[in-house]
């Protein structure tokens, strides 16, 4: 669509401003490779709080010269926003952060021959149907629930309870719940949109983990377990409460299960360049999936590698993007976050009697910077993030939206940091009010 020589290199970054305020060391990433970073922002990016970045000579989105807002996350939708781009410039990587744009982000790098999962990776990994269809030996017990009819028929017939309602479709733990028995399944049936795909499926007990893999033309070059905290214990939900990087307490022969179930999947997927995030049950000796995702993690957990390793990521998605092999990283520490409990009202103000800056990522439009330490170093405190703002109702935690302030901790490999980090956690405090009560921060 352009001759490359007459115009500039660039990076087509495709994401939305929540999460990309974790993202932001891309920009200069990007720019250190002499590529210009352009930008474009879902519907999930509020208008004004994009311009007023973008407006901020201390921020960095305010050295982007080129962003497009889109209003949804269709393929047609994400092609007029690039299109300019592809006119003006020798796009030469599309680097997508964020699950709502996996499926057209990768249609258009492979259509453009640019390193990506592949189009086909892409849209599995944005449908737990097809998941389960692509790799049934990882499936738990599960069936469809179509549309309404189809719907109907198999719910009749599902006999293996507790089970646990998903939809296909959704992320961040939304419209997941378990289910105690058919009563309980018809009743919560109800709650879901008749059009809406749902997965029911036998609920696995066991440790829940994520797999973090780098991926270059099929080869995994690194892989890292994670382990996962929810809340699914006294609730109907499964909203994920802690993560902590490396995962500790795995024998060897845990670590070869998860990891070959890993390789397994993405190998059944043809995944083919980027960074995979794919979550697993360890129930005895079997390894059950539970969803992937074809992008970076959600919550903190690249930056709990961060720690970990000693070395961002972001140079790894870059290099990936680009179809270069990255160096990969070697955990020397362990880091972990938690989610704290809060108050029932509306969110006042967030204070930390430690020497740590209290971080307001969606306010802010920016997390903080990691910087980390030796991996001898004593268990430290290394961040609080609040991920709401003030003003707003803070209550039960249904899903990854209800969660509202977290402390991030890292320490040496052989420490318990588990405890570390809840011990530290007690220098946050969590301010709450009835609307109208009492002043916001």
């Amino acid at each position: 669509m352009n001759s490359a020589a007459s115009v500039p290199p660039a990076v087509v970054v495709i994401t939305d401003l929540v999460v990309f305020c974790r993202h932001l060391d891309l920009i200069k990433e990007i720019e250190s490779r002499g590529l210009r970073p352009l930008f474009v922002f879902g519907p999930e990016t509020p208008a004004d709080r994009l311009a007023l970045h973008r407006g901020d000579p201390g921020h960095p989105l305010s050295r982007v010269a080129e962003a497009v807002h889109v209003a949804d996350c269709e393929l047609d939708t994400l092609l007029a926003g690039v299109r300019t781009y592809l006119t003006d410039y020798d796009v030469q990587a599309v680097l997508n952060c964020g699950e709502a744009f996996v499926e057209p982000a990768g249609a258009l790098a492979e259509t453009l021959g640019l390193p990506g999962p592949g189009a086909h990776a892409a849209r599995v990994c944005r449908h737990k149907v097809l998941q389960r269809l692509a790799a049934p030996h990882l499936a738990p017990h599960w069936a469809m629930l179509g549309r309404t009819g189809q719907a109907s028929a198999a719910a009749y017939d599902w006999e293996v309870f507790p089970a646990v309602l998903k939809p296909a479709g959704r992320m961040s733990s939304s419209g997941v719940r378990s289910v105690a028995d058919t009563a309980e399944l018809w009743n919560e049936l109800a709650d879901y949109p008749p059009d809406e795909m749902l997965l029911l499926e036998e609920r696995v007990r066991g440790a829940e983990f994520s797999v973090e893999s780098l991926v270059h033309e099929g080869e995994i070059l690194w892989s890292g377990i994670t382990a996962k905290n929810t809340n699914e214990a006294g609730t109907r939900y499964f909203t994920e409460t802690g993560h902590t990087s490396p995962a500790p307490g795995l024998t060897p022969a845990e670590e070869t299960r998860l990891l070959e179930a890993n390789a397994s999947l993405l190998r059944a997927l043809s995944f083919r360049t980027g960074m995979s995030h794919a979550e697993f049950r360890l129930s005895g000796e079997r390894v059950a999936l539970m969803e992937i995702a074809a992008r970076p993690p959600g919550d903190a957990i690249t930056k709990l590698w961060h720690l970990a390793t000693g070395r961002p990521l972001e140079p790894a998605l870059v290099d990936l993007a680009l179809g270069v092999r990255p160096d990969v990283p070697t955990a020397r520490r362990r880091a972990r976050q938690i989610y704290l409990d809060h108050p029932v009202g509306v969110l006042s103000d967030v204070v930390c009697t430690e020497d740590v800056p209290v971080s307001w990522v969606s306010t802010d439009g920016a997390w903080p910077h990691f910087a980390p330490v030796e991996p001898d170093a004593p268990a430290r405190l290394a961040a609080v993030i609040v991920t709401r703002e003030a003003g707003q109702e803070l209550g039960e935690w249904r899903d990854s939206g209800g969660r509202a302030v977290s402390v991030i901790a890292d320490g040496p490999l052989d420490e318990d940091l588990h405890a570390a980090a809840e011990r530290l956690a007690r220098a946050v405090h969590i301010t709450t009010a009835v609307r109208g009560d009492a002043p916001l921060r």
